[in-house]
């Protein structure tokens, strides 16, 4: 009765306000902290960059980049397991009959840390990756710990990889039917984009061997381009969460056969109804 309750009252969502169950403070806190990071990164490139970064043996780089190189580990390691951590130790025991207005808290939570993980993504692939590119076109590459490679390989990647992986285990611990079976489009966005840390690795043996041209379509950096298209998955998230929003809103449930594939879908309804 109360679970029964709860979606009718949740069918009044529909003529108030759309976005009260999306988490605001977690979309504007996590925006704020990583564009500030990203910022005084930038301003302090800006300062030492070309007067301490451009010989790796030299004292300076030692001082400069390589000290800033081991807190950043520090940072991101505390980070992972300080998120990761919460995330997993205070999972509910149980997600059964969990109410619908809770239920659609937790998608609100969900996709505000989505919206957090696409703005660092946003800082990896839009300017510290072209800035490493600009770079390397203008300075020789002397070693894998470039003043621009720590801002991107050791800095951006793993920051949005730490978010990706947060909001996975969110959605697995909190979330009825994401606990019950993998998203394919969610597991898309979040391992393809990791792979791109494995492929520098790639990119730096082979940048010190035998392309030791920067040429964006170097077969080289084909590997950056393929996983970094992955991150469309998010479209076929974003279709998902529309969908379990809608169920929890209407009261209306996907029912699957027996051999799992879906029997009734309400956002198809949802859809015929608009047209």
């Amino acid at each position: 009765m109360a679970i029964a309750a709860e979606k009718a009252a949740l069918t009044n969502v529909r003529t108030g306000s759309s976005t009260f169950w999306i988490n605001k403070s977690i979309i504007i806190a996590g925006v704020l902290i990583l564009a500030t990071l990203a910022i005084a990164l930038r301003a302090y490139q800006q300062a030492y960059a070309w007067t301490t970064g451009l010989d790796a043996t030299a004292p300076e780089f030692q001082t400069y980049w390589i000290h800033l190189l081991f807190a950043i580990f520090a940072v991101e390691g505390i980070a992972a397991a300080s998120l990761w951590g919460y995330v997993w130790f205070t999972r509910p025991k149980s997600l059964e009959n969990v109410e619908p207005r809770e239920e659609l808290r937790r998608a609100g939570v969900l996709i505000s840390i989505i919206c957090v993980y696409v703005f660092a993504v946003f800082w990896t692939a839009s300017f510290f990756a072209e800035q490493d590119a600009s770079w390397h076109q203008t300075v020789v590459r002397d070693t894998s710990f470039t003043p621009s490679h720590i801002a991107l390989f050791y800095w951006s990647m793993p920051i949005y990889i730490i978010v990706g992986i947060t909001a996975y285990l969110y959605s697995r611990t909190r979330l009825p039917r994401f606990a019950a079976r993998h998203s394919l489009p969610w597991l898309i966005a979040v391992a393809g984009p990791f792979m791109l840390l494995p492929v520098v690795g790639y990119n730096e043996f082979a940048h010190s061997y035998w392309v030791l041209e920067e040429r964006f379509a170097a077969p080289v950096h084909w590997g950056f381009t393929f996983f970094a298209w992955s991150g469309f998955g998010l479209a076929g998230l974003l279709l998902q969460a529309c969908d379990y929003a809608y169920e929890l809103i209407t009261g209306k449930t996907q029912t699957y056969t027996a051999k799992g594939a879906p029997q009734t879908d309400p956002a198809l309804e949802f859809e015929r109804e608009v047209a």
